[in-house]
């Protein structure tokens, strides 16, 4: 927890550059923390090049066998190849040139001449989304209640690969600490703030399957067979390649070959991914939810993904059924001085998805109960 105890910035912060309002304090100052890039960052590379060395083979290809077509080959190939430089790189530009300031009251993100704020006061809620590898390094997003309806907006801040998200937050809301904050191994009722007491906690029942993650399995499933039985298909052509003269171990045949298993690899990647994702990680991290409410928040943790929501912005809670004598409840929220609430999804035809950690209890075998605690405690 050294971060909190050495929060206050440097006396030397550009006032004008942040563009601080006269008599507005700095209460800390930081930028994203050495850590190996998210997933997406190391992904997509990986795709685009291998993209790139598909439509470069059978450039050359083209080449070899004397048709055309060749040059526009090669000009894909080149395409992608940049294409899959530039996501390797974008995370030193987009990442590492932000920097990060808390005031008393705002929270301000930069990169280059931009900028943008959130007002303390008009916070909703924050969500932390842990490092998969490096347990004190997270980003953290602070959002603010979107209204349903034609109002509906988007206000957010992230800060991105910050250290000891959790405790930044807290310094955020004015709060002190747990010394076992900062660390994502703590399990979450360790890393609340001092004197924060618990009221309730509970866990998902059910299956932890919705109608999106049997959506994406199917998909992946779909996609699966298709990558099989491209390469079926393709493996025939090529072996029956040798009856028209073709030899097995051609020049010719060696590029076509490497060219359609690329292919078929990735296709298969992507639809073994998919099933994996919407059956297998969907259930793992719904047994490893769990939700927390204390006498000031309520907090939503799934996986390395954590909510926290400030008992004083929850107006109501809408019951919604959800099988097997389940129920979702659904948090309705409001910011000082607003004039519509956010509804969380509840009036939305589409479920909002439960890897995003919104501010809903699904699967809940006492629903009625839980809201009745949770409006007490909240006042509402």
């Amino acid at each position: 927890m050294a971060l909190y105890l050495s929060s206050m910035a440097s006396p030397d912060v550009d006032r004008r550059s942040w563009r601080l309002l006269p008599g507005e304090s700095v209460r800390w100052e930081g930028k994203p923390a050495r850590a190996p890039r998210d997933a997406v960052w190391v992904l997509a590379p990986i795709l685009l090049g291998a993209m790139a060395l598909v439509a470069g083979l059978f450039a050359v290809l083209l080449q070899v066998a004397d048709m055309p077509g060749m040059h526009r080959g090669l000009a894909i190939a080149a395409m992608l190849a940049a294409s899959s430089i530039a996501a390797a790189f974008a995370p030193r530009i987009l990442v590492d040139e932000q920097r990060y300031l808390v005031t008393d009251r705002r929270v301000l993100w930069r990169r280059g001449r931009t900028l943008r704020f959130v007002t303390i006061r008009d916070i909703t809620y924050a969500r932390i989304r842990w490092h998969r590898s490096v347990p004190v390094v997270g980003h953290l997003e602070l959002v603010v209640a979107t209204p349903f309806g034609p109002l509906l907006r988007k206000l957010r801040v992230v800060l991105q690969d910050l250290r000891e998200p959790d405790v930044v937050l807290s310094l955020i809301r004015g709060g002190h600490p747990a010394e076992g904050a900062g660390d994502r191994t703590v399990p979450l009722i360790e890393r609340l703030d001092e004197g924060e007491e618990v009221v309730w906690g509970g866990h998902p029942r059910g299956l932890h399957l919705g109608w999106r993650e049997a959506f994406i399995t199917a998909a992946g499933v779909a996609v699966s067979i298709l990558g099989l039985l491209y390469g079926h298909r393709v493996a025939t052509i090529l072996l029956d390649l040798e009856g028209i003269g073709l030899q097995v171990r051609s020049l010719e045949w060696g590029l076509l070959f490497s060219a359609v298993a690329i292919s078929c690899i990735c296709i298969l990647t992507i639809g073994l991914g998919m099933v994996w994702s919407g059956l297998v990680q969907s259930r793992r991290l719904g047994e490893d939810t769990e939700y927390l409410l204390t006498d000031h928040r309520l907090m939503i943790r799934r996986g390395g993904i954590e909510l926290s929501l400030d008992r004083s912005r929850i107006v109501d809670a809408a019951i919604v059924p959800a099988g097997r004598r389940l129920h979702h409840l659904f948090l309705l929220l409001d910011s000082p001085d607003s004039r519509a609430i956010a509804d969380s999804g509840a009036l939305g035809p589409v479920m909002p998805a439960r890897g995003a950690v919104p501010p809903i209890l699904f699967e809940l075998a006492d629903a009625e109960q839980v809201r009745a605690r949770i409006l007490r405690a909240s006042g509402a």
